[in-house]
């Protein structure tokens, strides 16, 4: 199929399966990049607490340092005693590199599991693939971007260092604490310019994956036409299940039909059979109702089974049209439905003497 024909945006069906598969748009280089930015901020603020912390660390390791030689048990214990030491100080680093890199993967992918990329295939392990690969038009992008990245991060750094030039000259000669507090501040400067430039280019290369994630992600109509159909099933099957449905909902209705207590009906096209129990509503119910064929079946059951058939054209038009098949008479409609039911059970005491 040409790529030119899948025009159409790719279904939630679609997204999925290329999510279970584990082709989701994600960029190790986003990844590292905030990590970086994020850490160097992380140490830009709790750079002179960690700084003391190890200061003091390091005093107290040396001035308890054994003079004497000691055991391999000695030196483990000395080496856990330093770990303990040195760990709560650069705990806040280490948690924050994890919170961000955590964060960084679920707002790119959210949280996916699928086994089916680890899954073992076959042609990984031909060479000639790989070499495919490795000559591929995707392999010659990534060298470009890598480049560029190596290019335009070279370039800040260089013509940040050469606007310093003055600046590191006149360190020649300087005191030993100055000359470190210049250029570490100077180190920071550098490392603050590239991680951002790296995050920027980072976040433009995620964009473009996502283009292209959505580009190999489209369908053509009749792909669209068919997921449609895998998800929501085949509308020829659905009308027949609708159709059955409608089926058994008109037989379980008939049923009813000879438990009424009078059919009203209008006299051709409208029939509409009431049910009476004060036990169970205040109101008579509908129990059955339909025009044309289901109106004459409605009429030839209650023949059958001699429930009282009453004409009044307005009043079978209006109870078909508002009520609703197990549900009271709305009511307006209470005194012409009492007359009727009046009449019919005047006239089914008279029959009965």
């Amino acid at each position: 199929m040409a790529l030119e024909d899948r025009t159409e945006a790719p279904t939630q069906r679609r997204r999925q399966d290329a999510r279970e598969e584990g082709r989701v748009c994600r960029s190790v280089e986003l990844n590292s990049a905030t990590i970086l930015l994020c850490g160097l901020l992380v140490i830009k603020y709790t750079g002179p607490m960690l700084t003391q912390r190890l200061k003091a660390v390091a005093i107290e390791s040396l001035a308890h340092f054994p003079s004497h030689d000691f055991s391999i048990a000695e030196a483990n214990s000395y080496l856990v005693r330093l770990l303990l030491q040195v760990g709560p100080a650069i705990m806040p680093l280490l948690l924050g590199v994890a919170l961000v890199g955590f964060v960084s993967n679920v707002i790119q992918v959210g949280f996916v599991f699928s086994t089916k990329s680890l899954a073992f295939k076959g042609n990984r392990l031909n060479p000639l693939s790989g070499i495919a690969r490795m000559f591929s038009m995707q392999a010659a992008v990534e060298l470009l971007k890598s480049i560029a990245k190596i290019s335009v991060i070279g370039f800040l750094v260089y013509t940040f260092i050469r606007s310093k030039y003055s600046e590191i000259a006149g360190l020649v000669g300087g005191s030993y604490f100055t000359s470190c507090r210049v250029i570490g501040d100077l180190t920071w400067s550098v490392l603050l310019r590239a991680a951002t430039a790296l995050f920027i280019i980072a976040a433009l290369d995620y964009m473009f994956q996502r283009y292209q994630l959505e580009k190999s992600l489209k369908m053509t109509k009749q792909e669209v036409k068919d997921d449609m159909k895998k998800s929501e099933g085949d509308p020829m099957v659905k009308g027949r299940i609708r159709q059955r449905q409608r089926e058994m909902s008109q037989r379980r209705m008939m049923q009813e039909v000879p438990k009424a207590d009078v059919v009203v009906v209008n006299p051709t096209h409208y029939a509409v059979a009431l049910k009476y129990d004060p036990e169970r509503s205040p109101a008579p119910i509908v129990v059955a109702k339909g025009c044309d064929f289901i109106a004459k079946r409605i009429r030839e059951i209650a023949e059958e089974n001699n429930v009282p058939i009453v004409e009044n054209i307005q009043l079978a038009r209006a109870l078909h049209a508002s009520v609703e098949i197990g549900d009271e008479i709305p009511a307006d409609l209470y005194h012409a439905v009492a007359e009727i039911l009046a009449y019919v059970y005047k006239l089914s005491k008279k029959l009965a003497a």
